[in-house]
Parts: structure tokens; C-alpha cells; sequence
């Protein structure tokens, strides 16, 4: 019963079909769009961030750094081999390099000049030194008559000595004098007439006349000895030694 229904309500609307004109034409229906999506929906959109390209000019611009805000220093963590801190460098300082002095050309070596006597010896020590060897009578200080037994001015002299027995029956003497410059030769004539004066006293008492033959007369440098004494020898030798 059912199939003859369809069967007839197929033929109906072949009917229909075949003629057009005779009903009219219905509007076709307009499809209806998607529902939107409601707020019950989450929907995710990412927009992907701009690349910089070849043609885009970026400039980027760190801001200063706030003194006020405080800088966490995160240390590195501990390893097996830590780095050793650099020891702190000490002063620099400066080697300067040695040139070597260019070696003089060899000259001739000029001759040596006899040394001077030092000069803190003095007329007083030479005697001290020569009295000590000289032997025979004590003597006492008579330079307050140098000019009268010498004929010679104490203006000649840079220092001298003069020394003579109070009571002897010989003739004994000692004269030391460091001469002034230029005046040697002057000093040395009044002790060799000095001297002649002593032979002819000694011609008229033989028992003084052993000293006097005896007698030096020695010169070193500025100084001059004239010695009438037991020992001349060693007076002279002591009188070198001091004065040389």
C-alpha cells in the first residue's frame, strides 16, 4: 500500500516538471553560512613577528644603564681547574743598557813624581822620631836662637826645629825644617856654614871635634836635617822614613 503512494506522488512530480509555466517558480534557497564562532569557542591566532630584511635599516639602541639600580653578579660556578687570578703587577721598572766606553788609545806613561810629604807631619814629630836614634846627651829646646847660631831667617821656614844639649862637653845638634818654596837652597848654605863653624871650634877643643866630622846634612823634598850626633846614621835613616 505504501509503495503504490511513492509510486503515485513520483508521478505527480514528473508532472509537474514537464510543465513549468503552469506553476510558479519558487526562489532558490540561499545557503546559510557557517555560525561564527561564539565566545563558548577558543580560538588561537598568532600573527608572526616582522624579519628584518636586507632593505629594513634596524637600529637598536641600549638605554643607560640606571646607577641607582643595583647589578646581580651571578658567579660562575665552581670547576675542577679554576683560573688563578692574575698577580697584581708591581712597579716598572726601567734597565737602562750599559754602552761600552770606546777603548782610549794607548799613550805613553808619563814618569812619576816623587810623593809629596803628607801634610800633618810637622818639625816637632821628625825630631821626636830622629832624637830617639840618635844617641848621646839630652837635648833641650833652643829655636829662640836659630837666627843668631844659623845666620838665617826664620821668614825662610814653614816649620822648624832646633834642638841643643844645656851642658856638653862635645858638640850636638839637631835642625829640622820644612823649607818654604824656593828657599832651599838659601837654608841649605847656612847649615853647611853651620857646620864649617863647628870644625873650626872643634880644631880648638879636640874632645868635641868626633860628632862634628860625623855630621848630616840631608834634604827630602821641602824638608832639611842637619844632625851633629852619636848615631848620624841612624838619625838619617829615621829623618827618610819620616819625611818621605
Amino acid at each position: 500500500m505504501k509503495h503504490r503512494t511513492l509510486l503515485t506522488l513520483a508521478a505527480a512530480g514528473a508532472l509537474l516538471l514537464a510543465h513549468p509555466a503552469c506553476s510558479p517558480q519558487e526562489p532558490e534557497a540561499t545557503p546559510t553560512p557557517d555560525p561564527l564562532p561564539t565566545e563558548s569557542m577558543n580560538v588561537i591566532v598568532t600573527t608572526p613577528e616582522a624579519q628584518p630584511t636586507e632593505s629594513m635599516d634596524v637600529i637598536v639602541t641600549s638605554p643607560e644603564p640606571d646607577p641607582t639600580e643595583s647589578v646581580n653578579v651571578i658567579a660562575p660556578e665552581e670547576s675542577d681547574n679554576p683560573v688563578k687570578p692574575l698577580e697584581s703587577q708591581g712597579p716598572v721598572q726601567s734597565h737602562p743598557v750599559e754602552t761600552q766606553a770606546p777603548t782610549p788609545e794607548p799613550t805613553s806613561e808619563p814618569e812619576p813624581t816623587p810623593e809629596a810629604p803628607a801634610a800633618s807631619l810637622t818639625a816637632a814629630d821628625a825630631y821626636a822620631k830622629v832624637s830617639a836614634v840618635a844617641g848621646g846627651n839630652a837635648m833641650s829646646d833652643m829655636g829662640f836662637v836659630l837666627e843668631e847660631f844659623y845666620n838665617l831667617s826664620t821668614d825662610d821656614l814653614e816649620d822648624f826645629a832646633f834642638y841643643m844639649p844645656e851642658m856638653s862637653a862635645t858638640n850636638e845638634e839637631i835642625f829640622i825644617a820644612k823649607v818654604k818654596s824656593g828657599k832651599m837652597d838659601a837654608v841649605k848654605e847656612a847649615c853647611e856654614s853651620r857646620h864649617q863653624g863647628l870644625k873650626e871650634e872643634g880644631a880648638m877643643y879636640p874632645t868635641a871635634a868626633e860628632y862634628v866630622e860625623s855630621a848630616r846634612i840631608v834634604t827630602n823634598g821641602d824638608w832639611i836635617m842637619f844632625a851633629v850626633v852619636a848615631n848620624p846614621a841612624e838619625a838619617e835613616s829615621a829623618f827618610n822614613d819620616y819625611t818621605k
